[in-house]
């Protein structure tokens, strides 16, 4: 595959992919990047939620074209090749390299994949693994990881890349393999890898890594799933719910039956709406006062209410359930409730309507759409 040039970097001339660069690029010291190949989560939705996910056939037939292609070569040469201690990046660093012992190893959670919330990206004790993948037993740092190694405490995703950089910085060795995952190196390379693909980087493109992950930038990274995170607003207000985070493929169908398919949908929803007004303005009531909800010309909101809540204080309905509401009825609370919205309050506070409001009705107004100012 061709060499893509780091985002933010200077370009240069892409090194032939099957053979380690020569030159002055990084002082001759290179890293090749590498993702595993094909996985079962990668092809099969219910593995997502299965963890530590083996290679299929497939994923097995990518590596043997990978090492005929230009695995075998930068395998050979390397004086170091570093893997996660995930399985599907094991195989496929074994796989690639031609089951070589000879080679110096080293496994280390420092590449591990992003953690997403999918059960995928976590591990498996590493006895369980050492019993099914024997050869790695005897690699460098199996020793030193900790059995339920994927547990341990994390920093943010931008530091943890940082970390695993300096690592690479300080090694003597000037030509190192990486063989971790798609997430992970979209962090270092700018862009996802295809499944058994690499990306090979002069040491001296870190520097600028560095720089663009300790500055922060304009995204959606805590609230959309990774699919979804850097697609531009004016889309995303076509896009399905399950684009947030939280609102896996049921909940997305229970909305649905609402009424509401989109984060366009979601965002013009006039009970959330409703609800939200409510909650900002029950504080503002007085208490006492006579009820003239049911008078001409006074202050009501009879047309959003089912007539028994007609004429109650604010304060009072942020307990009702949301069938309180106008068009809606008591068999729609069952699927409100499953939605985690048991009243007033709970809608009118919920993040994902305020989430789909914000892009709808604000932020995607002053979105440029070429990018420019």
């Amino acid at each position: 595959m061709a060499v893509a040039a780091s985002p933010g970097l200077g370009k240069r001339k892409d090194p032939p992919p099957e053979t380690w660069p020569t030159g002055a690029d990084g002082d001759g010291r290179w890293i090749c990047f590498v993702r595993h190949a094909q996985a079962l989560h990668n092809v099969y939705d219910e593995n997502l939620w299965t963890p530590d996910n083996p290679l299929t056939e497939d994923g097995r037939a990518q590596c043997e074209s990978a090492r005929e292609e230009w695995g075998g070569k930068l395998f050979a040469g390397a004086e170091l090749v570093v893997s996660s201690p995930m399985t599907r990046a094991l195989q496929t660093a074994d796989l690639i390299s031609g089951s070589r012992g000879d080679l110096n190893w080293m496994v280390t959670p420092m590449c591990s994949e992003k953690l997403s919330g999918a059960t995928c990206d976590e591990g498996r004790k590493k006895s369980e693994v050492v019993e099914e993948l024997p050869w790695m037993a005897s690699w460098n740092g199996v020793a030193e990881l900790d059995d339920e190694w994927w547990k341990d405490d994390r920093p943010p995703e931008e530091e943890r890349v940082i970390a695993f950089l300096d690592f690479l910085e300080k090694r003597e060795e000037k030509r190192i393999v990486v063989v971790s995952h798609g997430a992970f190196l979209e962090y270092i390379v700018g862009y996802h890898l295809h499944n058994a693909h690499h990306h090979l980087m002069p040491v001296t493109e870190f520097r600028g890594i560095r720089q663009r992950l300790s500055r922060s930038t304009f995204n959606l990274g805590t609230c959309m799933v990774r699919e979804y995170e850097e697609t531009p607003l004016h889309d995303l207000l076509k896009a399905p719910l399950t684009c947030f985070k939280g609102i896996g493929k049921r909940k997305a169908s229970l909305l649905s039956s609402l009424g509401v398919q989109t984060v366009e949908q979601l965002a013009r929803w006039k009970y959330a709406k409703w609800a939200e007004s409510i909650c900002l303005l029950a504080p503002e009531e007085k208490e006492g006062g006579r009820d003239v909800s049911h008078t001409a010309r006074r202050i009501n909101i009879n047309k959003a209410l089912d007539k028994e809540w007609e004429g109650w204080a604010m304060s009072f309905l942020l307990e009702a359930p949301p069938s309180a509401f106008e068009g809606l009825s008591e068999k729609h609370n069952p699927t409100f409730k499953a939605l985690g919205i048991s009243n007033i309050q709970d809608f009118g506070q919920w993040n994902v309507f305020k989430w789909a409001r914000a892009l709808a009705g604000t932020l995607s107004e002053v979105e440029s759409l070429d990018g420019q100012s």
